[in-house]
Order: C-alpha cells, then sequence, then structure tokens
C-alpha cells in the first residue's frame, strides 16, 4: 500500500512539473490561438488551433500573426515581401523583385468557405518562396491581383494563401509594421474538417 501511494505522489510530482513547463513555454515561447478566418486555406482552416512562436521573426515564406494596421484585433497571412523587396503580380503570375514566383498545380477541389457561405471550385498546388514551399488556393481563371508595391523599412507585406479571398491581406490593408508582430505560427494542434482528403489536416503537426 505504501509503494502505491509513494507512486501515486510520485505521479502528482511529475503531473505538476509538466503544468509548470507548459505555463514557462506558454510565458516565454509560444502562444496558442484560434483561426478566425479561412483567407489562409488550404494551410490554416476557421477553428483550427495553432500554436505562435512569439520569439520567431517573420520572414518571407513565414506565417505571421500581426496587429491590423488600422483596425483592433490581429491579422494572420503569409510575409511575401520585407523592408526593400518589390512585390507585384503580371498576369497569372506572382513576382517578387521582378522574378515571376514558381507554381505547381497539383490538382482541382470544392471547397466551402464558411466566411461567406459559398462553394468554390478551385485550384490547388505548391507555391515556392522563402526557405520552401508551401499549398494555396486560387481560381482556375483569377490572378494574384497584387498591385506593385515597394515595401518600406520595418515594414511586411502579407498575402492570403486562399489568394482569391483578398479581405484578410496586404492587398486591401496594405504593409504593415513588423514591430507588431507577436510571432510566427509553426504548429497546428486541433484541425477542422473541411478539405478532401490529399490536402486533409492532422492532430499536432507542423505548419510550413
Amino acid at each position: 500500500m505504501g509503494a502505491v501511494r509513494s507512486g501515486l505522489g510520485c505521479l502528482s510530482w511529475v503531473g505538476a512539473g509538466i503544468i509548470v513547463i507548459a505555463l514557462v513555454l506558454k510565458v516565454t515561447l509560444f502562444d496558442m490561438a484560434e483561426v478566425g478566418h479561412n483567407g489562409m486555406a488550404p494551410t490554416l482552416l476557421r477553428g483550427e488551433r495553432v500554436l505562435i512562436n512569439k520569439r520567431a521573426k517573420p520572414e518571407v515564406g513565414s506565417i505571421a500573426v500581426c496587429q491590423h494596421p488600422t483596425e483592433d484585433g490581429w491579422v494572420i497571412g503569409r510575409v511575401a515581401a520585407t523592408e526593400g523587396m518589390l512585390i507585384d503580380s503580371f498576369g497569372k503570375e506572382l513576382r517578387i523583385d521582378g522574378e515571376p514566383i514558381v507554381f505547381n498545380r497539383e490538382g482541382a477541389t470544392s471547397f466551402y468557405n464558411a466566411d461567406n457561405e459559398l462553394t468554390t471550385s478551385l485550384t490547388w498546388g505548391a507555391e515556392y518562396f522563402g526557405t520552401g514551399s508551401h499549398r494555396i488556393f486560387i481560381r482556375e481563371d483569377d490572378r494574384h491581383r497584387v498591385r506593385k508595391t515597394g515595401v518600406p523599412a520595418g515594414k511586411l507585406y502579407l498575402l492570403n494563401d486562399y489568394r482569391s479571398h483578398t479581405v484578410q491581406d496586404s492587398r486591401v490593408y496594405g504593409v504593415l509594421d513588423a514591430s507588431t508582430c507577436r510571432g510566427t505560427i509553426v504548429f497546428r494542434v486541433t484541425p477542422v474538417d473541411g478539405l478532401e482528403r490529399d490536402i486533409s489536416h492532422r492532430y499536432f503537426e507542423p505548419v510550413r
């Protein structure tokens, strides 16, 4: 009986230690948030819980969480350009510093967007900038619609991964102050349904 009590006491100390470690990580390194819209689909979906690395500096290709430049609240978006860079689009090409960004079409899908309660036929595939690739959504007949913008010092230009969804990124609210960013999204904790099997999300997976 004493051994059982001793074991339970040990487990309670381990549990308390895990809670303390989790609290320390939350205060110093990570924060958790819920995605509020589908602008970052197919990478992130409305209602998913994600981890924010509070010490990560937003860089080209990362997903930043920043203060909205003209309203209260936060915005999320893919960092497409930083200070000193030029971003625009020409025809169906997105360009950074005059160079077309590679996009490899991988498939097509129908996506129900809870933001506007509409189902849309979309193309999805891998886009390459920053240190790797990420998936985007765009309508087959659509364009990126990025006006030529030079990014001033200390600013960022954010783009949705749902490229045909223009209401939540720098195409609407312009460049924003990098100093207002609270970090970058690095991990998905809980997914939601809404994507076909080839691009569906899982619990506890890195986000890129």
